[in-house]
């Protein structure tokens, strides 16, 4: 199975001209459907804040009918990750979840989180307890635990308060000392391309940028073959 990343993209967003976002999200179709990708994990915040909102667009939940429009146009699943300011519409008009999981194929289970403290930061107990249960329920040899702010030294920005999720130590042990191949994807700082990093068993992925339309860096997508296990970047250096 190929999984393919995306993450952040922001939609009806007043820093893009609709054009822009019409002109991208084409050629991010075009993409899915070239790809051969089976699934695809929206690593969050698909549509923005509120107060970045264009103007025909009354709220976030308004926004998020407008990507899933788009998505309605995909025969392959896709898989998504919450962030705190959606938990009121989410689970209704996405059909899951904000914490879930499921076995996808014989060879990898998936596993979303949305932390509900600290700005998205930092899991409640009763979250802590469904990963452990949901990290013991999966029968496959690997596992892609997907949020959108990433796991702690997912890249080369300085780990601090507030920056990365908050892991304790009990699950840190769970994911980096396992028996089983663990990915744990995350988006969020829109951060250039990076190696992906090898914590114990865990690898940690950042992946699925996207860009602003008058900003000037590039964007990429990663891919997970769980199959070979590798994590593959897909496209490099796009400007959408």
């Amino acid at each position: 199975m190929k999984i393919l990343l995306i993450s952040d993209l922001h939609l009806c967003d007043n820093r893009n001209s609709e054009a822009f976002e019409l002109r991208r999200m084409e050629k991010l179709a075009a993409f899915i459907n070239s790809c051969q990708a089976d699934l695809v994990v929206n690593l969050g915040d698909a549509v923005s804040r509120k107060e970045y909102l264009r103007k025909e667009f009354a709220g976030e939940a308004d926004g998020f009918d407008y990507y899933l429009k788009w998505r309605s146009q995909f025969t392959i699943p896709f898989v998504e990750c919450a962030v705190e300011r959606e938990f009121g519409f989410f689970a209704e008009k996405m059909q899951q979840e904000p914490d879930s999981w499921r076995e996808v194929s014989p060879e990898i289970s998936i596993i979303t989180v949305a932390p509900k403290e600290d700005n998205d930061h930092r899991f409640t107990p009763e979250q802590l307890e469904f990963m452990e249960t949901a990290l013991g329920s999966c029968r496959t040899p690997k596992i892609l635990i997907a949020s959108h702010v990433p796991y702690p030294g997912s890249c080369s920005r300085e780990i601090a308060p507030g920056i990365f999720l908050e892991i304790p130590e009990r699950l840190r042990q769970l994911v980096e000392e396992s028996d089983r191949q663990i990915y744990w994807c995350g988006g969020h700082f829109h951060w250039p391309l990076e190696e992906v990093r090898q914590l114990g068993s865990l690898t940690a992925v950042y992946g699925g940028r996207f860009c602003f339309e008058n900003k000037d860096s590039d964007g990429y997508l990663r891919m997970i073959d769980s199959a070979t296990g590798e994590v593959s970047t897909v496209l490099e250096s796009f400007r959408w």
